[in-house]
């Protein structure tokens, strides 16, 4: 009676075990298939950044070149011209 209990112990404590085992393996496809997903994310998030500081720089571009608002190197250039043909009183 006693070796029929620990059999019957036994069977279900591996029962148990394999029904876990079953549950590990299917966790594992799933965090396999989110790993894949995060990756996918974490290079579109990339690109984005890559493409965001190129915009950016595009748009610092434009701003300039329809700014009329001369740059102050070309303001300096400007005014040396002037008082070159138009020294100041002196």
């Amino acid at each position: 009676m006693l070796d029929e209990a620990i059999d019957a112990i036994l069977e279900g404590v591996g029962s148990m075990f394999k029904n876990l085992q079953g549950r590990a393996d299917g966790m594992d496809k799933r965090f396999d298939g989110m790993d894949r997903r995060f990756d996918k994310i974490d290079g579109n998030i990339t690109k984005l950044e890559s493409g965001q500081g190129h915009l950016a720089e595009k748009i610092k571009d434009l701003r300039a070149d329809l700014s009329d608002t001369p740059s102050r190197r070309e303001f300096q250039q400007l005014k040396s011209k002037v008082d070159r043909h138009h020294p100041g009183p002196g």
